[in-house]
């Protein structure tokens, strides 16, 4: 018992050295390094520790994690601790998620060993309410902190779980995590650039959340706000987002049409004989492009870094795996194969 008290007293200690300051607004951004990973795959992991590594000798400690303001408060006491029993317990009220991983493990254990001035940053809803947030929140009572900023974000956070469990609302989830991230990076001083880790699915630009449909992607709120600020990837889709936005014109029947670049894929590992393609999205095409003929091929819409429409136009640059480039070209007639929606080719010469 009295090992408890003891224990539960360095915390409180700890927890009120690691106060949360008053937030200050963002005058200009900085950049924001957006990674969407497949949860614990081992391949991502080490992609996102060597951008954190390029970034962190460059000067960036702001790392933003997809868990509630809480738990990532969590990890900064740890990283202050010479012990992993704050780890520990976050592990077991992990039991089960997506974080529940010996992987995962490590990638934090890395970042701890070899960048230990890393600052975490939550922005999910409160998972992990009833545990990880009632004891912080107990922490912050403890240690007179009722009512401080801290306070009542963690409120705010855990409200947003109970509200999230109880609806099953998704759209839900991807507009406060959206908001969420907004408000931390804009309490940080200006200029700050950050690096964040999220779900795949809620990294495209331009697409839709993954489960309804019916709100722009957290990458794609954030794109609305801080603009080519943000750079973001898709790693489970090789998806490069650095250079959306751009146009550039393009031929189809001997006519130019202007095209807006969509994203830069890297298909040397998953393609063989090719090494990327880049998808533009042609504007004002349809009209003049559904009467040119078949080419024969399909290509299923979820290829794309895009919520396909029916009356769509794509016009794809591959490079292929000895150099040479190709061009092939794309439309939406609403078709389908083997149940799947799809996009037709055709030939635009």
């Amino acid at each position: 018992m009295r090992q408890r008290l003891i224990s539960l007293l360095a915390l409180c200690t700890l927890l009120f050295c690691l106060a949360v300051p008053g937030a200050r607004a963002q005058e200009a951004p900085g950049t924001i390094y957006l990674c969407g990973e497949t949860h614990a795959n081992q391949s991502h992991l080490d992609q996102e520790l060597a951008l954190w590594d390029q970034l962190y000798q460059q000067g960036v400690r702001d790392l933003f994690v997809e868990l509630p303001s809480y738990s990532a408060a969590y990890l900064n006491l740890w990283m202050q601790s010479d012990q992993d029993t704050i780890l520990d317990r976050l592990y077991e009220e992990w039991n089960g998620t997506a974080m529940d991983s010996p992987v995962t493990r490590a990638f934090y254990q890395t970042l701890k060993t070899q960048y230990p001035e890393t600052v975490f940053h939550g922005f999910d809803v409160g998972h992990q309410y009833n545990t990880t947030g009632t004891r912080y929140l107990m922490g912050l009572f403890l240690t007179g902190q009722m009512g401080s900023a801290d306070w009542e974000l963690t409120r705010e956070v855990m409200d947003q779980g109970k509200t999230y469990y109880q609806t099953g609302d998704n759209a839900y989830r991807e507009n406060q995590m959206a908001a969420n991230l907004r408000q931390a990076i804009d309490a940080l001083p200006a200029g700050t650039s950050v690096m964040v880790i999220t779900g795949s699915a809620h990294a495209d630009l331009y697409k839709n959340d993954y489960l309804t449909g019916t709100v722009p992607s957290l990458a794609g709120q954030l794109r609305q706000v801080y603009g080519e600020n943000l750079v973001a990837r898709n790693l489970t889709m090789a998806f490069d987002y650095s250079q959306a936005g751009q146009t550039a014109y393009v031929t189809m029947a001997g006519r130019q049409y202007t095209a807006l670049r969509l994203a830069d894929q890297d298909l040397s590992s998953l393609l063989p004989g090719y090494q990327s393609r880049t998808f533009w999205l042609v504007q004002d095409a349809y009209q003049a492009a559904k009467d040119l003929p078949l080419a024969g091929d399909v290509l299923f819409n979820d290829n794309f870094p895009w919520d396909v429409k029916e009356g769509d136009v794509f016009a794809i640059h591959s490079v292929l795996a000895d150099g040479s480039t190709s061009w092939t070209w794309y439309r939406s007639d609403g078709t389908f194969s083997q149940g799947i929606p799809t996009t037709v080719g055709f030939d635009a010469n």
